[in-house]
């Protein structure tokens, strides 16, 4: 359907970015005490348990109907444990370089996913070259040099498939959510997370050992945070904007995600940001720029 983003959509959109921009720093904190697949299980634990609380808090009552509960248990698999495991997986056999020129393909995987889901959401030029600016605005910021590190063969090119794997579950659960007119509310987002922690438990389960105590103040400080802003908060908005947007629009944001994560690091810890990421920057806003041309009534 047809759809006009306002002013709102653009501070959702913006709160996308700050709150996923954020998991960077918080994760390499975490890393220094706790295991990756404890990590995921805990930031959706965490992240559930705030918006559960808050929507006790606020007086409304977690969704509990069977056929809404098979519903959550299925995004919560395929939007958030499955694919936090299979890109945390495949990233143990390629570089950071590599695993970021895959997140971003992600907008691009969407608009093709779109085209064929969604009533209204028909690939067209400006979409297609918003998406290739984006693209190539990553490109510039993880280094072109990147592309050449891509691998067609071994333990490499599983790692590759499992990355972009992720990426595919993740454009599975915004279709669904769009088609299914899922409300971006606390409670449902407090259920899908909670579904996928119990996925991300068993798997951590199985393994490794628990961590055991003591646990140090800045690692689980990390840890909390990871909960409460890139997984509790950032999932209210996700749904929110795609819901009032599109998953096209939406999808935009994760351009702008690892750039913002290197200003924040450099705000934060003195970093030397480089001629390549206001080159990045440049090309991103100009894909998002491109891609809103003509929109509204796509």
């Amino acid at each position: 359907m047809p759809y006009r983003v306002t002013w709102v959509d653009w501070l959702l959109f913006a709160g996308l970015v700050v709150s996923w921009g954020s998991s960077f720093a918080m994760s390499k904190v975490a890393l220094q005490h706790f295991a990756p697949e404890w990590i995921a299980a805990a930031r959706l634990f965490i992240g559930a348990l705030v918006l559960a609380v808050a929507s006790f808090a606020q007086r409304h009552s977690l969704p509990t109907k069977q056929r809404d509960i098979g519903t959550y248990m299925l995004l919560g698999f395929i939007g958030n444990a499955a694919p936090f495991f299979a890109i945390t997986w495949g990233m143990q056999f390629i570089s950071s370089g590599v695993a970021g020129l895959l997140m971003g393909t992600i907008p691009l995987i969407m608009l093709v996913m779109a085209h064929f889901l969604l009533p209204g959401e028909r690939l067209n030029a400006t979409k297609i070259s918003g998406c290739v600016l984006g693209f190539a605005g990553i490109v510039v910021l993880m280094g072109p040099q990147q592309l050449l590190n891509l691998k067609s063969q071994g333990w490499a090119l599983i790692g590759e498939l499992a990355v972009i794997s992720g990426c595919l579950m993740y454009g599975v659960q915004s279709m669904f959510a769009k088609r299914s007119n899922l409300q971006g509310t606390v409670p449902i987002s407090a259920a899908i997370l909670g579904a996928g922690a119990l996925f991300a438990v068993i798997n951590a389960m199985l393994q490794s050992p628990f961590p055991e105590a003591p646990y140090p103040a800045m690692p689980s400080l990390a840890l909390v945070g990871l909960g409460i802003i890139p997984t509790g908060l950032a999932t209210v908005l996700l749904f929110k904007t795609i819901q009032r947007t599109s998953p096209t629009f939406t999808a935009m944001s994760n351009y702008l995600v690892p750039i913002y994560a290197l200003i924040l690091g450099a705000a934060l810890l003195g970093e030397r940001i480089g001629i390549n990421v206001v080159a990045a920057l440049a090309l991103v806003l100009a894909g998002v720029f491109v891609s809103r041309m003509n929109a509204a009534g796509s």
